[in-house]
């Protein structure tokens, strides 16, 4: 008597599949059926993002392995940015060609994802043309889209939280010079 018994045949290999009448039958691979994996997109990112810091890096001089130039650090480390890419994007396509593909990103996150790109858009392109401290407005309640549970009655209790929190450290602590409230809008 056998300990363990299989309900159903152990397949030998990982494209064969049983029909219902237990013939055993090898998938036959269809041409043009890659799919992409979020592995692919992070490999192209880390390669693209590599071979602009080496391009850039080149132009600084890399210097000798004795005295380094500036441009050594952009080189090395976007060399082995490039070089993870390279493997990543190996490993992505010599994977399991069964597994499931991963959504680059899930419908859920692309509202979190598009209000933070816009806050941060929006706070670099204000920042010098209208002050600190509506940028940070600006920043804190694009920023608070992201979130779908945020109730609107905490928002000007976080916005003059941060701002004293941001003024404090940069303005007064580390005397950054920053126009707080640009007032040269106002007389245009």
């Amino acid at each position: 008597m056998r300990l363990y018994e299989p309900s159903e045949p152990v397949l030998k290999r990982k494209n064969d599949f049983m029909l219902e009448n237990g013939d055993r039958r090898r998938c036959q691979k269809q041409g043009g059926d890659m799919r992409f994996h979020a592995d692919h997109a992070v490999g192209v990112l880390f390669i693209a993002v590599g071979g602009i810091a080496v391009y850039l890096g080149v132009g600084y001089g890399f210097g000798s392995l004795a005295e380094l130039g500036p441009g050594a650090l952009p080189i090395l480390l976007g060399a082995t940015l490039l070089m993870f890419g390279v493997a990543l994007l190996l490993q992505a396509h010599f994977a399991d060609e069964g597994r499931k593909a991963i959504a680059l990103m899930p419908r859920e996150e692309i509202r979190p994802f598009l209000a933070i790109l816009a806050a941060l858009l929006a706070f670099g392109l204000l920042i010098d043309r209208v002050g600190l401290l509506a940028s940070l407005v600006a920043l804190v309640a694009i920023g608070w889209l992201a979130d779908k549970r945020g109730r609107l009655t905490e928002l000007p209790l976080l916005l003059l939280a941060i701002a004293a929190i941001v003024v404090a450290i940069f303005y007064v602590g580390l005397g950054i010079p920053f126009h707080l409230i640009d007032w040269s809008i106002a007389r245009a």
